[in-house]
């Protein structure tokens, strides 16, 4: 499902695919939860049209490179998250419905999500890369909600995407302190009826990629970049339509999706200028949320065929595919990649 679909009166829906309304996980702020295995996925969610069925693209003969990958698996009560190998293998429940991105901590030692607490908000816990330890956050603010996703390259601070539901001019960008939710920054003031989406740090930290989501149009802007400090706003190109975008490991440039446009995914530069598309397998139907490998030379993304949504990983320039899940009716999207420590 892509990262625009509306999802609520006040939520833009590109932080979750859908209203994380069911299934509150409970616990208080710092508390540890053990997080039960998650329920079978049904077709419910598929987000492709049911056309004729084709063959799956052409696998690589050689595995990608090692790491794991996270990702969320969408079912009847909601998304259930996962981590597993590059290559597919050793798949593990990372938590049960109903949470949403499941992201790495650049150190590889943590992974946030991003869900609604037992405050009532959309706010975010954290839990060892193992998915041991959880403990849900509690928000330092009552009525704003934060859809916190996008880890510091120090791993000390997450950017939320914030909305008020009864006041939209408070709708933004916020940063806060991973350890517990607090020191609540305002980065942006989003333009009247739309949501700023943070989608990644720049490398050096000084940077947030991210773009604005107009609810009255129902239409995505293009690729932004803001200071840290909340100076700085401004367009990469004129290109519309792409999602919130992630800061290549060298920073030269931020990979990013076209919505429904095709079996591509952009790079854009990071200085601003023409986009560069990485044409992938022409079986596919989309290519959603891509993200780098540690390495910045592979890419792991949501590939849609005619029939299922499954993850992928393949060589910057669209060569070496490879399949990572193969859940034939159960919907995958928003996958990370991290090497973790040890």
């Amino acid at each position: 499902m892509p990262r625009t679909q509306a999802t609520g009166p006040a939520f833009a829906g590109a932080i979750l695919a859908i209203a994380l309304v069911s299934g509150a996980c409970s616990g208080g702020n710092g508390q540890t939860v053990s997080p039960a295995a998650s329920t079978s996925a049904s077709t419910a969610a598929t987000p492709v049209a049911a056309t004729a069925a084709i063959p799956s693209p052409t696998m690589a003969l050689v595995p990608p490179p090692t790491g794991r990958v996270a990702y969320g698996r969408y079912g009847p009560k909601g998304v259930s998250l996962f981590t597993a190998n590059t290559d597919g293998s050793d798949e593990r429940p990372l938590f049960p419905p109903d949470a949403e991105d499941a992201r790495w901590s650049p150190d590889g030692r943590h992974i946030s999500i991003v869900f609604q607490n037992s405050q009532g908000l959309i706010f975010f816990g954290v839990m060892n890369a193992d998915g041991s330890r959880y403990s849900e956050r509690h928000s330092p603010d009552r009525s704003l909600n934060l859809g916190c996703v996008a880890w510091s390259p120090d791993s000390l601070r997450l950017a939320c995407e914030g909305w008020d539901d009864a006041d939209g001019t408070r709708n933004g960008i916020y940063t806060v302190r991973a350890s517990d939710g607090g020191d609540l920054a305002r980065v942006t003031t989003a333009p009247a009826h739309s949501h700023d989406t943070p989608g990644d740090y720049s490398p050096d930290g000084k940077g947030i990629v991210f773009h604005n989501y107009d609810l009255a149009t129902n239409t995505t802007g293009p690729q932004m970049v803001v200071n840290v400090d909340g100076t700085a706003r401004h367009a990469l190109n004129a290109e519309t339509g792409v999602g919130s975008g992630h800061w290549s490991p060298d920073g030269k440039t931020i990979l990013t999706d076209i919505g429904a446009g095709g079996p591509r995914v952009l790079l854009v530069p990071a200085d601003g200028g023409r986009s560069v598309p990485i044409d992938l397998d022409p079986r596919f139907i989309n290519a959603n949320g891509p993200a780098w490998s540690p390495d910045g030379e592979w890419i792991v993304f949501s590939g849609a065929t005619s029939s299922d949504l499954d993850i992928y990983v393949v060589r910057r320039d669209g060569t070496q595919l490879f399949q990572v899940t193969h859940t034939h009716g159960q919907p995958e999207e928003f996958a990370t990649w991290v090497i973790p420590p040890g």
